[in-house]
């Protein structure tokens, strides 16, 4: 399974999950996409349904900074557009934030719903708050893995019912 790395250059460099996995050698730093795209903008929930695709061509997550994204920086970006279902984040900056994960943290969801748990935990090695995005998210994460996507759509139309009612 390959990952690549588009990198725009927003993100703090001592924090930026992205750079850290090329650096590692374990992602490739490139200008194309590839494979599956997560993408936050995508109308494509990611699913079981896609894991030919990373077997196949692999994963490209585009590192940027939440705070300067636009759906423009994904539009030009050619491959299987996917966004992740609701999950929070377990990194220091934005912890217990919905949909905000680090590239990182993306790469390791996309794995787990996949169903490729051990290629997660893994990666979550990279970084000393990798497990706390694990612990924080297991619930959901298992109830995505190994799920199509109409599956996967109606857990997370429930579980932000459930949020919302609160």
């Amino acid at each position: 399974m390959k990952v690549y790395v588009i990198d725009y250059h927003k993100d703090d460099p001592k924090k930026c999950t992205g750079r850290k996995l090329v650096k590692l050698k374990l992602a490739e730093l490139t200008r194309v996409g590839r494979g599956i795209i997560l993408n936050p903008f995508s109308e494509r929930t990611l699913s079981i349904n896609d894991k030919d695709i990373l077997i196949k061509s692999g994963i490209t997550i585009i590192d940027t900074s939440w705070n300067n994204t636009s759906q423009n920086e994904f539009k030009n970006v050619r491959g299987e557009h996917r966004r992740l279902p609701i999950l929070f984040a377990g990194n220091p900056i934005h912890y217990g934030i919905a949909y905000k994960l680090s590239s990182l943290e993306a790469l390791m969801a996309t794995l787990y719903i996949l169903d490729e748990v051990k290629e997660a935990i893994k990666f979550s090695n990279v970084v000393k708050w990798g497990h706390t995005f694990i612990e924080l998210n297991k619930e959901l994460l298992e109830a995505y893995r190994n799920k199509d996507e109409e599956e996967i759509k109606k857990i997370e139309k429930e579980i932000i019912e459930k949020i919302l009612r609160k």
